[in-house]
This record gives structure tokens, sequence and C-alpha cells, in this order.
């Protein structure tokens, strides 16, 4: 009775299934780079039709709801495969377009066949009264049968307009079919070649254009591992919320259970969906990875979503170095809910401050320019440690209340510490504040330090620079980042486990380095010497910064200096926190606003309503002429911070105003 049931499909046998809008970097990743595109009209039988078919999904075509391109223009006459690359580049530049598609199409017909197929007719049946009977006797019938076919193919070219090169061309080719037999007819033929045509679309789209990809996604009912019965039923409620297409709506009510019940393998998976479908796919990599290591067997749906995660991340990060206003990075990694809509008139979630406390100079604060990057390696094969995914993960969620955009990584391979770090590097703004959190094995080899991934079998003292990473790559990516204010945190200084089995062991703990500009260096012990993990979730070290981070109003050097005293007496002098510094302005993890400074002399910007928020400005043109021209608008989305209680958003609540 079981199987019958779950054949039907009813409730708890299927999982159910959220839909969810995944980003498609083209195949052709030198595309990406266009904002605006010249379409020719494609030679041919239907070739005029194609190229306004492919020349209008271009125009509509959008990432996380931005336009892919700035203009779609159309080329002047004339222009086809046989012209010369130079020429056809030139005609895309006096458009202001930076590539030019053109294409011939070789194919475009139906065909028809006809055939005869054997059906079984039953004259008689034993109950004619019943729905379904033996049939006492019958016979074999011969039926007629039509199958009609439509067949485009059509060969494509892409020209950058500033090269005159050639970046993508490929012949393309699509089929539909249709067959009825007896008095059935199959599908109209110029219906069928407008299937075709739209394959035709889609595959060029897919091959040179950014694109979303809408995808259904199943997700998990509560667990036993979500306590109180009210969590369970309000988990439940956004289960249904989910499959009824509120998404958004299901991901507040999640992230609501889930700052009561941090422990269930489904809440976690579930939490990591909502994430991947805001984008925010770093955010979406840590519950994935909570889940799988809540996980007691190997659980399918949590391996798939792993590797589905980890795709999106390479094509998010593909797509940022060439097209990062496509790549909502504000939202990337806020854990915004997906499709969440602020409504004309709501109050703004965050905006330009009007006001600082005092003694603290605006610019030091530097909303909306905080970023952060935080790994812990724990699950070493040789001398695992306790507390550095527990410290990674406190230090995340600080300085996620603190306003910090956290990319976060546990128990991570060179590889993925190498993605962490060129995410990270795309994240931090210029002129901004970043982070840097380190809690792991690290050691120093010839006076360099090294972080140490947890895949890394070091046999001998020469694998060092293959196998690990070297603390000089991340105060690079600081440097190129142009960010004002950089702060590097190592609780890092433990024994070498490797260095026993090397014939020259060298020192303990990380080497003595000078700070660059605008940079400090924290480490959890003087140079030279070992830090200890201590008896709690959290290193001392750790423990310790955490406490004197969510004191307000203290600058960098402050937070730095209680926390020495604070390791200093509980180790009984044993260990010694150290630092290097060449920061040239304040910075501040939080602030408060007790007392209130005086209104800077510039005010801010009047507000703009959000129902008349520009989206996009659209431009068609044949030649150099503009037929036709729009702006549209819309809502504005808003970014809901979950759990950003005592943040420095909330710090700050009532000094600040929009600004588009």
């Amino acid at each position: 009775m079981a199987i019958v049931v779950c054949c039907l499909g009813l409730a708890g046998c299927l999982p159910q299934r959220a839909q969810v809008t995944m980003l498609q970097a083209p195949e052709i990743a030198a595309a990406a780079a266009y904002k605006s595109v010249s379409v020719a009209r494609f030679s041919g039988n239907y070739g005029d039709s194609l190229s306004l078919a492919v020349e209008n999904a271009m125009i509509n075509a959008r990432v996380q709801g931005k336009p892919v391109y700035r203009s779609v223009n159309r080329a002047p006459d004339g222009r086809s495969l046989g012209g010369d690359n130079r020429s056809l580049a030139g005609a895309a530049r006096s458009q202001g377009s930076d590539a030019l598609l053109i294409g011939e199409v070789t194919l475009a017909g139906i065909q028809e066949q006809r055939r005869s197929t054997t059906q079984y007719v039953c004259d008689q049946s034993a109950n004619p009264k019943k729905l379904i009977s033996k049939c006492v006797s019958g016979r074999a019938v011969s039926v007629p049968c039509l199958a009609r076919t439509a067949s485009m193919q059509v060969q494509v070219r892409l020209i950058d307009a500033r090269t005159g090169n050639t970046v993508f061309g490929q012949a393309i080719g699509k089929q539909a079919n249709s067959e009825a037999c007896g008095n059935d007819s199959p599908a109209d033929g110029r219906v069928l070649l407008g299937q075709t045509q739209a394959a035709v679309v889609e595959e060029i789209l897919r091959k040179i254009v950014p694109h979303e990809l809408s995808m259904a996604i199943a997700l998990m009912d509560p667990d036993e591992q979500i306590r109180s019965p009210v969590n369970k039923e309000r988990f439940a409620g956004a289960i249904r919320f989910a499959t009824g297409g509120r998404l958004d709506r299901a991901c507040e009510m999640l992230r609501e259970v889930y700052e009561q019940e941090r422990e269930s393998l489904a809440l976690n998976y579930d939490l990591g969906v909502c994430e991947e479908a805001a984008g925010a796919f770093w955010r979406a990599n840590e519950h994935y990875r909570t889940a799988d290591r809540l996980a007691t067997s190997p659980n399918a749906l949590i391996t798939a979503a792993l590797a589905r995660n980890e795709e999106n991340l390479r094509k998010a990060g593909a797509m940022a170095k060439v097209r990062a206003d496509l790549v909502k990075t504000e939202r990337l990694e806020a854990g915004a809910a997906p499709q969440t809509i602020t409504r004309a008139n709501s109050p703004p979630a965050f905006s330009q401050p009007t006001q600082a406390p005092v003694n603290i100079a605006p610019d030091a604060l530097f909303v909306g320019q905080r970023s952060a990057l935080v790994i812990g390696n724990a699950k070493y094969r040789r001398s695992p440690l306790p507390n550095p995914a527990n410290d990674a993960r406190a230090m995340a969620s600080e300085l996620r209340k603190a306003g910090f955009q956290v990319i976060a990584v546990e128990d991570a391979g060179l590889h993925r510490m190498h993605a962490a770090i060129d995410e990270f590097g795309r994240a931090i703004k210029p002129g901004g504040a970043a982070v840097v959190f380190y809690a792991g094995h690290g050691m120093q080899v010839s006076g360099e330090n090294y972080l140490i991934p947890v895949d890394a079998d070091l046999k001998r003292e020469s694998d060092v620079q293959s196998m690990t990473l070297n603390l000089a790559t991340i105060l690079r990516k600081l440097e190129d980042s142009k960010s004002r204010v950089n702060v590097v945190i190592l609780d890092a200084c433990r024994d070498n486990p490797f260095a026993r089995s090397w014939r020259s062991s060298g020192r303990g703990g990380l080497a003595s380095i000078d700070a660059p500009t605008g940079t400090v260096i924290a480490f959890a012990t003087a140079p030279g010497k070992t830090a200890e993990d201590g008896v709690g979730p959290n290193g001392l070290f750790t423990t310790h910064l955490l406490r004197q981070i969510r004191i307000p109003n203290q600058k960098i050097e402050d937070v730095l200096k209680n926390t020495r005293k604070g390791v200093a007496a509980d180790s009984r002098n044993e260990q010694i926190p150290w630092d290097s510094s060449s920061l040239t302005g304040d910075f501040y993890f939080k602030v408060s606003t007790n007392n209130v400074a005086a209104k800077m002399d510039a005010a801010a910007p009047a507000e703009t309503p959000a129902d008349s928020a520009v989206v996009a400005k659209r431009t068609l043109a044949v030649g150099n002429r503009p037929v036709a021209s729009g702006t549209n608008s819309r809502p504005q989305e808003a970014a809901s911070g979950a759990g950003s209680s005592g943040s420095l958003f909330d710090s700050l609540k009532g000094q600040f105003r929009t600004q588009d």
C-alpha cells in the first residue's frame, strides 16, 4: 500500500521542492565581458525571424534582476558571415557596441514521413459494464501514422569589436518532432518550426550570454533535532511557503527558527538552499558543510548541494572577474531572503550616516565597506585541533553582527583556501576595511610564515611552498584591493606537527613580520612562541579577542591591547599576544551612540521613494537611429540581515538616510 501511495505522489513520500534561480555564466567565458552588442540580420530562409528573436532575447536578458546589456543594436544590413572581420568590427564600433553577432540559416524546413502500425482492437469484452474487463475476442488492424519533423541549422559567429577576432563560431542545429496515428493529427509544422527556432535561440544564449537557470531543489522536512514543538511547526510552515512559491517568507521563518535550533541537519540544509537562492554562495557553503558534519551517514541531498554550490562559486567568481556589475556583491554574503521586496514608504534597511559618536570620525565607520575572510582549519590528517572550527564560527558570527560581509570556510584544503581568498579580494571595497581571521596550524620556514591546509601532507620541508599558503599571498591580495584599513589576525602559533620528521625542524610558532602600510597583524602569541588551544570551546586568544570586539567604541589598538592583558593574565604570562601595526587611520569593530556629535556639514541627499527607483534604461536602434527607449521601475529589494542584533547598523539606528 505504501508503494501505491508514493506512486500517486502524495505528501510524505517525495521530498518537497522549491523553485530556485541560479546564476549561469556563458560557456564562452570571453563573451561575458561584453556590455553592448550589435546583432546583424541573419542571412538565409527564416534568418530575419531568427535574428529578431535573438535580439529580443538579449534585450530581455537579466541576471539577478539586472540587465545583462547596456544596449542591443540592430547592425546595418549587408553584414554577413562572408564579410571581413575588420570591417564587421568597425561597424559594431560605430554603434558603440563591444561585439557583433552575425549568422546564416543554412537549413530550415519541415519533413513528413508516413508509416503504418498495427493496433489490437477488442470486439467483445467479458463484462461490458465494467471500466476494465478482459477482452474475449478482437483483431489486429493496420493504422496509418504521420510523423512531422521541423529542422533548423544556423552558423553563428561573435566578433570582438575592438580586436576584430572571432570569439565564438559554431554551427547549431535543432529539431522538433511530432507523430500521430489513426484519426489524430501531429502538431502543425509552423508550430514545430517555432519550437526549433526557440531552441536555437536558447542555445545561442547559453553559449554567449550570462543568464539564470531556474531549477527545483529538494528541501528537507523538520527532523528530530528540532526540540521545540513550536519551532517544528514553524519549520513545517516554512516548507509550505517554499513549495507554494514564497521562498522569501520561508527563509525568514527558517532564520527565526535557527536562532534557537542550530544543531538541526535539516534546518542547516534548508538554510543553505535559502542562501544559495540569494546568491550568498559562501554562506550556503557554511550551512551545507554544517549539515554534512551533523549527518551520521552519507546524504545524497547534501552531497549534491555541496557539488552544485561549488560550481556556483566557480561561476560567480569567473563572472565577477569580467562583469562585477552583474554579481550582487553587496548581497553575496548578506544572507538576504531571495525575492524579498520593500514596499514604498517602508523604512530603509540602512543608508548614509549623518552623525557619528563623539570623537569617532564618520569615515572610521566604513559603513557598507566592511569585508572579512574567516578560515578555521581543525580536521588535519596529522595532529587535528579541537578549537579552530569553533573559533571561526564565533568570529564569523561576531563580524556579521558588526556589519561585515563575511566569507567563511572550515576545514579547507589548499584549493579551497585559494578560492576563498580570490572571492575575498573581489568583495573588498576600495577605501574600505578588510579583516582576515585564521585559526589552525601555521609554521615558519626560513623566516616565512605559512598557513597549513587540512589536506597538506608535508613529508619534507621542500613540500611547504607547494602544499601550504604563504601569508604573503593574503597580504598581496589586501594591497591589490586598495583597502584603507587591513586587520590580519592569526591564531596559528601552535607547534609544527610536521617538523619532527624533517631533517631541520626550525623554530616553533610564527616568524616576526613588519606590517605593510595601512595594516595591523595580530598573533596569538609572541614570534617564535607557541600558543595553547585552551580548555573551552574556543582558544584562549580567540576567547579574549571576541570579548573585546563586543565592547563598543574601542579602537583596534585598544582591542588588541586589552586582549593581550586578558590572555597574559589567564596564562600566567606564558602566552603574550603580539602585533605589528602600520595603520594610518582609525578603525572600530563596534560603535555606540550614547553621546552624539554634531551633524556633518554636508547633509545626505534626499530620500528617493522606493517605487521610483530606476532599474535599467534600454535602447534598441536600427542603424544609428534609436527606435525605442524606456525606463523601467520597480520596488527596491531589501537586504534582510538575519541575526543582526547588536550590529553596527543597530548601534547607529536613526542616524542614516537612504541614498540611491
